[in-house]
């Protein structure tokens, strides 16, 4: 369909596609660097799989030995404040299961809000409930014009200067023929999970036992033959709003989430999984005798779909070997955590020294061959494995927060984002309070926030 017939809904600077926890980032980004910043999300409201999905915790904020150094700062630092100003976050919480991991619960309604308000703040345009479904171009192949969407008023134009695919599933990269690996390269890819809630279970230390002592219980559960499910490694953690207790548990394998029809199937057998969990709970679990069911997950948790293959892929080798780049725009240190879709296990793999990081070059979110079009998220230019530990929320955040930066610099000086020296967008990331070393007390601020 030619752009000239459609009508014409919105233009902006810098158009942001998906609005999960990189396109909330690039967004106020973009937008305070005085960029006009619309941003589109096909949900009635921010967060992506945070709010959606029930994920519950800021995974990635922290490396992964005793000192437990805070790595991402900047907008996810203010995010993050700003919830625990509402009673939306906790403070930090080191994981029973294994002291290496560390986090923050959220409550994900908060989050919508406080996101949400955060954007209006600093200016973006929002535009909920609208769902890409096409790129224009200025100069096929090398420039975008803007992109075609579909809503509740119908089929448009929206047209956008720079655009940033945070879609998770590289929607707009993809139209637009970039080269990209979809899964593990071979056909399969990370399981998908619904996450639920349950309340009525004991506290304190006996929920703390109750956990530790969770994948024995499932062990015999399915040894019982009463039960249809797959995975017993359970992630299981006291959530927000108090008294409740996210659930990490179902494990959907062998569809594709990029598929209207599969995905559509992995939905029904994710709702179905959540409830042959509930009843094994209740029936194995020591303190879960009267769980009750008070949330479960919009939508189904994709961990993997799209990854775009741009200037450089990140290997899983860089994330365990904790190298530092040149072009380094964020910093991550979550281990490798593969959702095995054939065993039902999470294999973990962390990096080879204590407390130590790697960085996110920003020729990860750089497509081959286009001028204005920067990918930021899980569907960033990263190996299979990599994606394992930088597809967590503070490692989206971080590379959100450089994408709206690089688009808002490369805008307001007329330049292609190709053309923006990597040392002056390190120079504004920094004046923006974001972490690219761990200089003496460096990210002290949110840990203690």
């Amino acid at each position: 369909m030619q752009g000239h017939k459609l009508p014409l809904s919105a233009t902006c600077d810098v158009l942001v596609v998906g609005g999960g926890a990189a396109g909330i980032a690039a967004a106020i980004a973009a937008a305070r660097s005085g960029a006009e910043t619309m941003l589109v999300e096909r949900y009635g409201f921010l967060g992506g799989l945070a709010t959606t999905a029930l994920v519950g915790a800021f995974c990635g904020l922290f490396t992964t030995g005793p000192k437990k150094h805070p790595i991402v700062a900047g907008v996810c630092d203010e995010l993050i404040t700003r919830l625990r100003n509402v009673g939306g976050a906790e403070e930090k919480r080191t994981s029973g299961i294994d002291s290496r991991l560390a986090a923050v619960s959220y409550d994900p309604e908060l989050f919508k809000f406080v996101a949400e308000q955060m954007a209006l703040e600093a200016g973006v345009k929002l535009l909920y409930h609208t769902l890409v479904v096409d790129v224009l171009w200025e100069t096929p192949g090398a420039v975008l014009k803007g992109v075609i969407v579909e809503n509740k008023s119908g089929r448009s134009a929206i047209l956008g200067h720079m655009i940033i695919d945070t879609s998770g599933d590289a929607d707009v990269a993809a139209r637009a023929e970039v080269d990209f690996e979809n899964g593990d390269g071979q056909g399969g890819a990370q399981a998908m999970t619904s996450v639920f809630k349950v309340n009525n279970v004991v506290s304190g230390s006996a929920l703390e036992e109750a956990i530790r002592s969770m994948r024995a219980h499932l062990v015999a559960a399915q040894k019982s033959r009463r039960y249809e499910f797959n995975r017993v490694d359970p992630v299981v953690f006291p959530s927000l709003p108090k008294g409740t207790v996210s659930v990490n548990l179902v494990s959907v394998r062998g569809l594709k989430a990029t598929d209207a029809g599969e995905l559509s199937a992995a939905e029904i057998e994710g709702r179905r999984q959540v409830f042959e969990y509930l009843r094994a709970l209740r029936d194995f679990v020591p303190g879960f005798e009267n769980a009750q069911l008070v949330a479960l997950s919009p939508q189904i948790g994709v961990r993997e779909t799209r990854r775009i293959l741009g200037e450089y892929v990140l290997t899983g080798e860089d994330v365990v070997s904790g190298t530092k780049f040149e072009d380094g725009i964020g910093l991550g240190a979550w281990p490798v955590e593969v959702h095995n879709p054939e065993t039902g296990r999470i294999e973990w793999r962390y990096i080879d020294r204590e407390d130590e990081f790697y960085s996110i070059p920003f020729s990860c979110l750089v497509p081959k061959r286009l001028e204005n079009l920067l990918v930021a998220g899980r569907c960033a230019s990263t190996a299979h494995v990599a994606q394992a530990s930088t597809r967590v929320m503070a490692q989206a955040l971080a590379m959100g927060e450089a994408a709206g930066a690089a688009m808002g610099l490369a805008f307001g000086s007329g330049r292609t984002v190709r053309a923006l020296p990597t040392a002056e967008l390190q120079a504004e990331l920094k004046k923006r309070g974001v972490l690219l070393e761990l200089p003496g007390n460096a990210g002290e601020r949110l840990e203690t926030a």
